[in-house]
């Protein structure tokens, strides 16, 4: 026994997860056992020699062959499981309205609306005052303060060394505020070369009364020293106030405390900044998941000619496999071609993403490869021939034909008994 091929196998074949195309029903599969035997009713005998090029060539194709016709059947879904049936949403300015769909039921999505964002939510902004880098105020010892963050307050302590100065003492208060992650966000400032202040900008947006999101005060009757690091860098200094934003949904004038909103469940709509004209969102195939499909049959289909050329290179053999394929494919090349895909010198295909994603969203690559199609139904076909018997495409030898004298008699595993293929995923 070649155990060469095994550990080949081992190698380059591991366990796959089932998929609901690798699994059948018992009469599907007492229907592959009739084909097998109708098919070697008038098959001869042959000899095959066994070398390790032409196992793993028989695996290779058979493997290569199950992959294209699990992704073709994926393509032939007639439900929402379809990629076909798959939606995006998309906006006629991106600059302006950003939209994804969240919900897989479709029917939740609120009809192509038109958005015009008037004003985008802003966050408050405090600025401190400006001080000299080097220059030195608060004396040395602990600051007691409290931050209110909405609903939500803060108590903080912070603690200054001896000789610190202002640049040492804003750049640790800002790092201390921004580890504790309660919603702003700290940042030392420097306009000029010398002097610097502290920035603090809320990570919210909008306020449903009007008022701040946020606000410090200090706790210098809590056993604090009497002075306060809030008054002193005057933290409460608002320089922009929050504001909700506001937008037009098909001509009715709405707000919403963000720039992100939900509607439905199921359509998330982000605004980038004010427009001139409504942006138009409008519910297309999702072509990024047919061009995923297409990219499997693809790689599938190229595996098929890269295994037929390297083995055809090794034993001499005419690459037979390539030629029934083009043949197939020879009718709808042009087809093809308008969809962006196209054969190579060796045989590969090859895709244009770009005019492979306009045939996706025109409906073109649905009508070339979908259930309707009959791109489609012949390469299953084919296909199929292949996972039934890939040692169809194997050097051998004849040895006795049927007797057609005698009622036919088939084989139900005789393709098995050639190639030892019967394990696991590649039965």
């Amino acid at each position: 026994m070649d155990y060469n091929v095994y550990n080949y196998f081992i190698g380059n074949y591991a366990q796959k997860p089932a998929t609901k195309y690798d699994t059948h029903k018992s009469s599907e599969l007492r229907s592959v056992m009739k084909n097998i035997t109708k098919m070697t009713q008038s098959s001869p005998i042959y000899l095959v020699r066994l070398s390790q090029a032409k196992q793993e060539y028989a695996l290779n194709i058979k493997e290569a062959a199950i992959s294209l016709s699990n992704t073709l059947s994926m393509l032939s879904e007639d439900s929402m499981d379809s990629v076909f049936a798959q939606k995006k949403a998309v906006s006629s300015d991106e600059a302006q309205v950003g939209t994804r769909i969240i919900n897989e039921d479709y029917s939740q999505l609120p009809k192509e609306p038109m958005i015009r964002v008037n004003h985008l939510a802003t966050t408050q902004v405090n600025v401190g005052n400006e001080y000299y880098m080097t220059g030195k105020g608060l004396s040395a010892g602990t600051y007691r303060f409290r931050v209110a963050v909405g609903d939500d307050s803060y108590d903080f302590q912070y603690n200054i060394r001896k000789d610190a100065n202002h640049r040492e003492i804003m750049e640790g208060l800002c790092d201390f505020i921004n580890k504790a992650k309660i919603g702003l966000t700290a940042t030392p400032v420097s306009r000029s070369a010398d002097k610097i202040m502290m920035r603090i900008e809320s990570d919210m947006t909008g306020s449903p009364d009007g008022g701040n999101l946020f606000s410090f005060a200090d706790r210098t009757g809590e056993g604090g020293d009497g002075r306060g690091i809030v008054s002193y860098y005057n933290m409460n200094n608002v320089v922009s106030r929050p504001s909700s934003a506001s937008f037009e949904w098909n001509g009715e004038t709405k707000e919403t405390l963000g720039n992100t909103f939900v509607l439905g469940r199921s359509l998330e709509v982000s605004m980038y900044a004010p427009g001139d004209q409504a942006a138009q969102i409008s519910y297309i195939p999702d072509s990024d998941k047919i061009l995923d499909g297409v990219s499997g049959i693809i790689r599938s289909y190229n595996k098929l000619v890269d295994s037929t050329n390297n083995y055809s290179g090794q034993t001499g053999q005419s690459p037979r496999l390539i030629r029934e394929y083009q043949n197939l494919l020879k009718p709808y090349l042009s087809e093809l071609e308008s969809c962006g895909i196209t054969l190579d010198e060796q045989g590969r295909m090859k895709m244009d993403e770009s005019l492979a994603s306009q045939a996706a969203q025109d409906g073109d690559m649905e009508k070339l490869i979908g259930r309707d199609s009959a791109l489609n139904r012949r390469l299953r076909k084919k296909n199929e021939e292949i996972k039934l018997n890939p040692m169809d495409y194997i050097q051998k030898k004849i040895v006795s034909y049927p007797d057609y004298g005698k009622p036919p008699k088939g084989y139900s595993y005789i393709t098995s008994l050639y190639s030892g293929m019967l394990f696991n995923y590649y039965c």
